[in-house]
């Protein structure tokens, strides 16, 4: 199985899910209480982050890119 930064493109795939529900989620609203418990929710530059992160993990592996910088080498011949 093919993964990129440990993850494999099914897992990517549904972290990506995840992170975009919780984004939706933080747009109704960044805490609440019910009775003596809180739920407080990540903000919304912590889920763009993990967004971009995981949306980069499975373009790179759709397109076969891994990142890095491209090696070019080349040989000219001596004359």
């Amino acid at each position: 199985m093919e993964t990129y930064k440990g993850y494999s493109l099914a897992e990517a795939q549904a972290e990506l899910v995840r992170w975009k529900l919780a984004k939706q989620a933080a747009a109704t609203g960044k805490s609440y209480q019910i009775g003596s418990r809180t739920l407080t929710r990540y903000d919304l530059v912590e889920i763009n982050r993990e967004i971009a992160f995981f949306t980069d993990i499975c373009e790179a592996l759709t397109s076969g890119r891994r990142g890095g910088p491209i090696k070019v080498s080349a040989r000219q011949p001596r004359w």
